[in-house]
């Protein structure tokens, strides 16, 4: 089941060809993503392609709730999701 869901607070999304999300400047304070299997990787950019947050799992399993975050808490020039192998990524705002 694909959720990719712009329209709440956390945004979540959970597809590999989720690519180019916003192009516009975004306030954010958090990404957490909660990987599904050992080695996932995750890899998200702005406009630019600077990168933004770039992770492989060393853990993962979605019973036990094992998650990832990276806090931000300023303004990113758009977003891009350039990888995301499995699980799901939320981004709040």
């Amino acid at each position: 089941m694909t959720i990719n869901d712009t329209t709440g607070n956390p945004w979540r999304f959970d597809s590999a060809d989720t690519g180019v999300i916003t192009t516009n400047p975004l306030s954010v304070k958090r990404f957490v993503w909660t990987p599904t299997t050992d080695g996932d990787d995750i890899s998200l950019l702005d406009n630019s392609g600077h990168v933004l947050w770039a992770l492989k799992a060393i853990a993962a399993d979605t019973n036990q709730g094992i998650e990832y975050e990276r806090v931000i808490e300023g303004s990113i020039n758009g977003l891009n999701v350039e990888t995301l192998d499995n699980g799901t990524l939320y981004v709040y705002q």
